[in-house]
């Protein structure tokens, strides 16, 4: 039996969608005899801290990766203090096969002492060339050969052979670790939700165990081994969360409702998305009787609260929701921001598009575009960045304009921008 809970995580840049559902399905599972714990790849956004708030749920655990660290393999041996003698040093030499000797001063890791060191110090103790060193004075290099809890196992490969000292955060002592050391047998079993590109997973999987994933975005996905996978094309992977709690008669809570509401309203735009299916409509509709909320009203409420961008920089709203997507061995990344009012951001259209040049450049994207997306007007324009008019108009048979092409009748990433950019950088 794992002593690990499975991670259950929605994409990077997480939207409504990725962390409502990663909650409502570790929710599920947990209740289904599995403990699962739900994560995220960082801070939720305006819209979702609503949801949040609003149903008095916590915002689940940010984990930026899921390479192996070294805390899960150290080896908690005692050091010895900066004020211990040679013999002192020579006694928990006995005690510990250790080639490097750990030191620290008032809980402190100040270093090692290296085996050459100790030898040489030994000797001219010995031949009496100088008096007896302390602990303390035999750390010639601070920090050498000292490494934090937090570090991936495998930036140890390379170092010179044997042990490193282990400090925390805050250089506080922790203990030692071989530079290579096995990695450890149980793996972090992970569920993604609401995405399968490889660009979007959280960094590290392949030194985790995926075992699952629920989606309604085209697959993308290839592992080595068979595992569960539950896909529909409906506008919402919350709508297919929210039928599993059914089809498996688990009775769903309020605050998981208003979860799985929150989402579905939050990606099918109130139902004004393309994407929206009558089963999200009909799961939306059942769900807001079990959350007590009137439809309507909290999806304005919702919806307004994440369309506030005023307090963002140019650089964080062409961050905003930023998915990455992949054709004929180039990526592009796609973010949006969904407005009641298009007008004061396009305004600035200019300083956005060069933050999105920064944004191209930084990653070494062929492209990088941002939809801001008007809620009332369900209209989109398209701005970008990158020598890609030519695709741009090959993709949407409108010749752009200034590095920006008006979309009418357009407000889903997923079906009426990523599949036309994609087909046409083939």
């Amino acid at each position: 039996m794992s002593k690990k809970p499975i991670f259950v995580t929605g994409h990077k840049n997480p939207d409504t969608d990725s962390i409502c559902s990663a909650i409502s399905y570790a929710y599920l599972k947990t209740q289904m005899g599995d403990e699962a714990l739900p994560i995220c790849a960082g801070k939720a956004n305006k819209e979702t801290n609503f949801a949040l708030d609003y149903f008095g749920v916590e915002h689940p655990m940010v984990v930026n990766d899921f390479y192996v660290k070294v805390s899960e393999v150290v080896e908690k041996i005692p050091a010895v203090d900066a004020a211990a003698t040679m013999k002192d040093i020579a006694l928990w030499k006995q005690e510990h096969a250790v080639n490097r000797v750990p030191v620290v001063k008032d809980g402190k890791c100040l270093g090692v002492i290296c085996p050459q060191t100790l030898a040489d110090a030994a000797l001219a103790t010995l031949i009496g060339k100088e008096n007896a060193l302390t602990a303390g004075e035999l750390v010639k290099h601070p920090g050498h050969h000292v490494v934090t809890d937090t570090t991936p196992i495998h930036d140890l490969r390379g170092q010179h052979c044997g042990y490193v000292a282990v400090m925390d955060k805050d250089g506080a002592y922790v203990g030692v670790v071989r530079t290579n050391v096995e990695m450890p047998k149980e793996k972090q079993r992970v569920i993604l939700t609401d995405h399968n590109e490889a660009t979007q997973i959280i960094d590290g999987i392949e030194e985790a165990e995926l075992i699952g994933t629920v989606d309604h975005h085209r697959i993308s996905l290839s592992t080595d081994k068979p595992i569960f996978i539950h896909f529909e094309p409906v506008g919402c992977t919350c709508t297919i969360v929210a039928n599993m709690f059914r089809d498996n008669n688990v009775e769903i809570p309020k605050h998981i409702a208003g979860m799985l509401l929150s989402a579905i309203l939050s990606d099918t735009v109130e139902f004004r998305s393309p994407t929206c299916t009558p089963k999200d409509k009909e799961t939306a509709e059942y769900l807001a009787k079990i959350a007590g909320v009137d439809l309507h009203e909290y999806a304005m409420a919702m919806l307004k609260a994440g369309a506030d961008v005023s307090d963002l920089t140019f650089e964080e709203i062409v961050r905003t929701d930023c998915k990455e997507f992949s054709s004929n061995n180039e990526t592009i990344s796609i973010a949006q921001i969904s407005l009641m009012d298009t007008e004061d951001v396009l305004k600035h259209k200019k300083e956005l598009v060069a933050a999105l040049e920064a944004l191209r450049k930084d990653n070494g994207y062929q492209a990088s575009y941002l939809m801001v997306t008007s809620i009332l007007a369900e209209s989109t324009d398209l701005l970008y960045a990158g020598d890609v008019d030519g695709i741009v108009e090959k993709a949407f048979g409108k010749k752009p304009e200034d590095k920006s092409v008006f979309l009418a009748n357009t407000m889903s990433r997923k079906k009426q921008i990523v599949p036309f950019l994609l087909d046409a950088m083939k």
